[in-house]
């Protein structure tokens, strides 16, 4: 890979990689506090019959955030788009189902494949916390200014590309 920067050095890339660990963290803890927070509006805006307690997990929102982009996927497919190990992913699933969020359904061309999509109920619940969650990041981003915000964006943007995570604008 060409690079028309300098070479950064040791202490340089500890520190991005110190740096990219905190903020990543901090994001996943950003969002299982917004889970939290959103259990009591949950409580008001759930259907009869739906259970009464959210994961307070990123990869809840995760998997539903795939699921609503794709429509449905495979759970292959699935923990690939996440980056994580299916067996995780097959547990956040079963829960997902087990509470009518999510159905498990034969494809069309080949019934030995199954493919995960969420329900009605399910894209509503992903709708609602993602309404929360956007405005929070606004919140966030806010203290930057407009070209900072942009920088954040594009750096985000060339890393995702970089690791291959899918979801990442080509």
């Amino acid at each position: 890979m060409q690079s028309n920067s300098k070479l950064l050095s040791d202490a340089q890339i500890s520190s991005v990689v110190a740096n990219g660990i905190c903020v990543t963290m901090t994001l996943k803890n950003l969002l299982e506090d917004e889970l939290t927070l959103l259990q009591k509006y949950f409580d008001e805006i759930r259907s009869p019959g739906t259970p009464s307690q959210l994961p307070e997990d990123a990869m809840f929102y995760s998997m539903t955030s795939a699921l609503y982009r794709k429509k449905s996927l495979t759970m292959g497919e699935l923990s690939k788009s996440i980056s994580a190990p299916t067996s995780s992913t097959t547990r956040m699933m079963n829960w997902l189902v087990d509470n009518s969020y999510a159905l498990r359904l034969s494809d069309p061309d080949d019934r030995r494949i199954v493919r995960v999509t969420l329900t009605d109920e399910g894209r509503k619940l992903h709708e609602y916390i993602e309404s929360h969650i956007i405005q929070r990041v606004r919140e966030t981003m806010q203290l930057l200014t407009q070209e900072e915000q942009a920088t954040v964006i594009n750096v985000f943007d060339k890393l995702a590309r970089a690791f291959n995570l899918s979801g990442a604008k080509k």
